[in-house]
This record gives C-alpha cells, sequence and structure tokens, in this order.
C-alpha cells in the first residue's frame, strides 16, 4: 500500500483509517508493509516540536511514529495509560501527553531520566526568565574554582577557560532551592557542555578535534581548524544564555499547547530498569500486574548503542557519575559491549534460529557472539516484564532493527517477534521504514554494521 499522506483536520480519525487499511492488508497477506513515517505524518516536518529538542541525544526515536500510534482510537483512548520501558529523553512520554495519555517510562542512563523528567513538565516561564537573570547577574568570578567535578580526562576535554566558566555556572545552578527549576537549568547546563568541549561535535560518542585527520586546506580541515579557534574565544555564558531562551520559548510553546487540552494526564519516571518496573524511582514496589494500556517503545539495538560513553561528559558534569561509575552505569545497559570471560558467559536463547546463528559468530568472534546473546537474553527478560503489566487486549508496539554481525545476517525483530508469539502475544501487523539518521548505530569492519532500516512490530496481548 502506499503511504497516506494525513489532512490536520479530524487526524485521529484519518490514522484511524489508514492503521485499518493496515491491518487488514496485513492479516490477508502476511506480508510487511513498507512505509514512511514522514510522509504519513506531514504535519510534523517541523523538527523543533515543543520540548522534544530541549538536548541532544543519540539515536532518539523519530516523533513520528509514537505519534501515528498515541493520535488514533484503535491502540488506545484518551486518559489511558502508556509505558516506554526503554524512555530515553522521553519522545513517546512527551507525545503521549500531547495525545491526552498519561505516561510512564523507564531507562537505565541517569541522564536520559533528567532530561525525560524535564521535557514533559510545565514550567512558569516568567519565573525561569527571572532565575537566569539571576544566575548571568556578574561578575562571573565568584565560587569555587577549584573542586571541580570528576569528569573523565577533564583537562583534555576542556580549556582551562571554558572549564572555569562551567564550573561557576555549575555551582551557581546548584544554588537553585527549587529542584524542579534547578533541574530545567541542569538539563541547560548540561547540553553546553560538550559545545565548549574539544569534542567533536559530528560524532555521538568523544572524539577529540583533530585537523590532522583530514587533508591540509581540504573543507574538513578548515571547518575543525575554525572550530578550535572557536573554542578559544567563545563566550560560555552567552551560550548558556541561548540554550536556556530557546527551552524557555520550548516550554511556553508546550504550556500553550496543554492548556486547551480538556483532562488532565501525567509523566512519570518509575524505573531505572525495564526488567524491573517498579511503581517510582524511590520503591521496590512492583507497577501492578495487567496496569498499562500500551506499550511503545525502541529498545536499544545489540552492540551498537554506546549511551553512557556518549553521556560521559554531561554526566560527570552533573556529579551523576564520576569516572570510576561509568563502568557500573554501562553495565546497566541492555545491548552494551563491555564483558569479560566471553567463553564462559555465552548464553542459549532458547530460539532455534538465534541459537544457530550466535554459535556461527562464535566460531569468528567469541566476544561479539557474547555480545548478541546476552543482548536477546536480556530483552527477553525484559519483554516479559513489559508483559507483565500490560492489560489483558492491549497492544504492544515495538521499533527495532537488524544489523550484521561478523557479516552475517543477526534478524533482531524475528528472533524477538518469534519469543513474544511464544509469550502470550498476537503479532498482527508489521511495519517497515527507513532510518535517516544512525545515531549511535556504528559500523565495524567484519564484525558489526549498520542497521538501515527500522521494523515497527504491533502486538495484542490475547
Amino acid at each position: 500500500m502506499t503511504s497516506e499522506v494525513l489532512e490536520i483536520d479530524c487526524i485521529d480519525s484519518e490514522i484511524d483509517l489508514v492503521i485499518k487499511t493496515f491491518l487488514n492488508e496485513y492479516e490477508l497477506t502476511g506480508v510487511p508493509i513498507e512505509v514512511s513515517f514522514r510522509v504519513l505524518i506531514p504535519q510534523l516536518k517541523k523538527t523543533d516540536r515543543y520540548t522534544h529538542l530541549i538536548h541532544t541525544y543519540p539515536a532518539k526515536l523519530l516523533m513520528h511514529i509514537p505519534f501515528f500510534f498515541l493520535n488514533n482510537n484503535i491502540f488506545s483512548k484518551p486518559g489511558d495509560t502508556v509505558l516506554d520501558p526503554f524512555c530515553g529523553t522521553g519522545t513517546v512520554l512527551l507525545e503521549a501527553l500531547l495525545a491526552k495519555r498519561n505516561a510512564l517510562g523507564a531507562d537505565a542512563n541517569p541522564l536520559a531520566r533528567l532530561i525525560a523528567g524535564v521535557k514533559t513538565r510545565t514550567y512558569s516561564t516568567t519565573l525561569l526568565t527571572n532565575t537566569l537573570k539571576s544566575l548571568l547577574t556578574p561578575p562571573f568570578s565568584d565560587g569555587d574554582l577549584f573542586n571541580f567535578p570528576d569528569v573523565v580526562n577533564i583537562d583534555y576535554w576542556f580549556n582551562k577557560k571554558n572549564k572555569e566558566a562551567l564550573l561557576v555556572l555549575y555551582n551557581r545552578i546548584n544554588g537553585i532551592a527549587i529542584q524542579e527549576i534547578r533541574e530545567f537549568f541542569l538539563v541547560c547546563f548540561s547540553n553546553l557542555v560538550k559545545k565548549v568541549s574539544n569534542a567533536d561535535p559530528r560524532v555521538s560518542v568523544p572524539v577529540r578535534l583533530n585537523a590532522k585527520r583530514y587533508i591540509d586546506g581540504s573543507t574538513n580541515f578548515v571547518k575543525v581548524e575554525k572550530r578550535i579557534k572557536e573554542l578559544e574565544s567563545v563566550d560560555v555564558f552567552n551560550k548558556f544564555e541561548s540554550i536556556c531562551k530557546e527551552n524557555i520559548h520550548r516550554f511556553n510553546e508546550l504550556k500553550t499547547a496543554y492548556s486547551t487540552q480538556d483532562i488532565s494526564v501525567e509523566a512519570q519516571l518509575i524505573s531505572k530498569d525495564a526488567r524491573n518496573l517498579t511503581v517510582s524511582l524511590d520503591k521496590n514496589e512492583k507497577l501492578p500486574n495487567e496496569s498499562i494500556d500500551l506499550i511503545i517503545t525502541s529498545p536499544p539495538y545489540a552492540g551498537a548503542q554506546k549511551y553512557i560513553r556518549s553521556s560521559s561528559l554531561n554526566l560527570g558534569w552533573l556529579n551523576l557519575a564520576n569516572s570510576n561509575e561509568l563502568k557500573y552505569y554501562d553495565s546497566l545497559n541492555i545491548g552494551r559491549e563491555n564483558y569479560t570471560n566471553a567463553t564462559q558467559l555465552l548464553k542459549k536463547t532458547n530460539l532455534t534460529a538465534c541459537d544457530k546463528l550466535i554459535e556461527q559468530v562464535a566460531l569468528i568472534n567469541i566476544k561479539r557472539a557474547l555480545i548478541v546473546s546476552n543482548y536477546i537474553v536480556e530483552m527477553q527478560s525484559a519483554i516479559l516484564e513489559s508483559i507483565r503489566v500490560l492489560k489483558k487486549n492491549g497492544y504492544f508496539i515495538m521499533i527495532v532493527g537488524n544489523n550484521k554481525v561478523c557479516d552475517l545476517e543477526f534478524n533482531t525483530q524475528e528472533y524477538l517477534s518469534e519469543f513474544m508469539e511464544n509469550n502470550g502475544l498476537q503479532l498482527i501487523l508489521k511495519l517497515i521504514d527507513d532510518i535517516k539518521s544512525y545515531g549511535l548505530m556504528t559500523k565495524r569492519n567484519k564484525t558489526a554494521d549498520i542497521i538501515s532500516r527500522e521494523w515497527v512490530l504491533i502486538f495484542k496481548k490475547i
């Protein structure tokens, strides 16, 4: 079926019609349907939608996807509760609120949780503006300029001038008494950190700017040389002010959007681990069985994500994780790459095709076999936990990609689909969309490959 362009009027009913057409076609043919969510939802051609862009973050979910699956009357209704067990910085959570659904999220990265929590709040923009003025009141030489946070290789990534300016800002922000206001400015501060560092802005994980990587006089050589010089003269305080003002404007637009709603909904970060969904971050009590109406999530990819490494400078400056704690936080992430004793930890997934593929990979590269086997086993645990909390007849929508491991096709969507169908879910629709931005999906010589397509799998709990 050719992707349909939706008119902005009566968009819920228009999406209902498209979804019903997809469902009928898939039921008849069993063939995955190719779509472009950007074409389906042309109203979202403006990327700066409300607070989605308050902070950069790698491999973000395309906002069109949750918009499409939330603004209809088939998978949920206003007032329902939507869960994203791998919520990242809250793309699904924000779109759920805008679609008049309550939202719950979980994520292992404390930076992601901070951003998601701030992104989905309402703020008095007047209070934010007045607080910003006080933060930027000279002189800027006050405060402690000696006790820097434990940022990994801080002097490698920041020159003396920018490092001291960041510390002044951080100390001032930490003096804000109201937690929610303080967290808003910490998010703005975090978004500033890499912009005034020696890290190459074109790469998600920190890589130091170095013009010598390019031919002398080439376009890239000139760009990097210019960037390095700019870092010497950049006004850190002005740059911080610009980021804050842009975000205050975004929250003003979000507040206006919320004010037109006829139903009160809220978002909450409930857990640090998709395998253990709790009622809140500070309680061990389990989220009740069959309490969720709809799950929409885009889990990490096997061996392709470096969320903690990409966040390392931010986590350090925010005192969320010092240089010694980064490995611990990385160990909490499903899809991680850092393992020891590879031959002893290789696991069975109990999925015939998957285990056969893993055995082939192990003959080529035991570490990569460990990475993908552990990924599937841990994903199975997370999926079972999501199934536990999903209501009967509720829907589970997963966005996932395949990739290559040691030049062998690792069919993630097939393996996870098989497991989900074996555990009480009925696959009712498969869609395929091309990925336009690879984010953290890195290509490695002979051991892994980029992911160029996303599979959107729609299940119903029976």
